[in-house]
């Protein structure tokens, strides 16, 4: 069965939603923290620890999809899903292929993406399988389940 590009990044499921100035370029899908300014950047962690997932939402509420990008001091829409939420999230480029069921932890390129579980600390497990590895291009998307 092939699954569907969606036009949503939050799919599913309870979450709590916040807007703040964006600290750089954001896309939907990208994993964020508030930085020092108190304001949204991608998250650049690569610790093994537990992540607190905040993902981009698109900026519907000015017309914008999840092709948009968020520009440095825009507001940007964010969702801090609960457990069970499903969320349209980005596979960094070149990353290994990941099945239905992995689990997935934050990217070692400290991009905002997720790749699949290693050493890190577990956050979604994939709904779908993504293969990346052959494309250097850029990050794809993937329906993820918060854990």
């Amino acid at each position: 069965m092939t699954t569907q590009a969606s036009h949503t990044i939050w799919l599913k499921g309870d979450g709590v939603t916040k807007e703040a100035n964006a600290g750089g370029t954001i896309t939907p899908g990208h994993l964020v923290v508030r930085n020092s300014s108190n304001a949204y950047v991608v998250n650049t962690e690569t610790s093994t620890g537990p992540v607190l997932p905040a993902f981009a939402l698109e900026a519907d509420f000015v017309g914008k999809g999840i092709d948009t990008n968020y520009a440095s001091g825009q507001r940007v829409q964010v969702v801090y899903p609960q457990r069970g939420a499903e969320i349209y999230a980005l596979v960094p480029a070149s990353a290994s292929a990941v099945v239905i069921g992995d689990f997935l932890q934050v990217s070692t390129a400290a991009d905002g993406t997720l790749i699949k579980r290693s050493t890190g600390a577990a956050i979604a497990k994939a709904l779908e399988a993504v293969d990346n590895s052959a494309n250097a291009a850029g990050p794809v998307r993937i329906r993820i389940e918060i854990i």
